[in-house]
């Protein structure tokens, strides 16, 4: 490898590095959030049901998603989602349309 594709590869490197450790930071940055009791769509999700579509907060505490365009919701049994971030769950954000309950 020539000395110029070194120092490439370097740079690359770094902005790479600098990347991975500023999505570090975010996620860090956000880690100790809660979502309130007013944000009907936001939750923190372990993925336990895969990629899902939409979902929400219902009258009753509990969580309602759905996975595809069907618009099936399903209710959380209360373990997959919820208001406080943890590690091993991600923040999601429903998109507020129609809802079942």
């Amino acid at each position: 490898m020539t000395e110029s594709g070194r120092e490439t590869m370097k740079t690359l490197i770094g902005i790479t590095a600098s990347a991975i450790l500023a999505s570090a930071t975010w996620q860090a940055a956000y880690a100790a959030d809660k979502i309130s009791k007013t944000n009907y769509y936001a939750a923190y999700y372990d993925g336990r049901y895969g990629p899902i579509a939409d979902g929400y907060w219902g009258r009753h505490g509990r969580y309602f998603w759905y996975k595809d365009l069907s618009g099936r919701w399903h209710q959380d049994d209360g373990a997959h989602f919820q208001r406080d971030s943890a590690t091993g769950f991600a923040l999601f954000h429903g998109s507020g349309a129609a809802r079942s309950h």
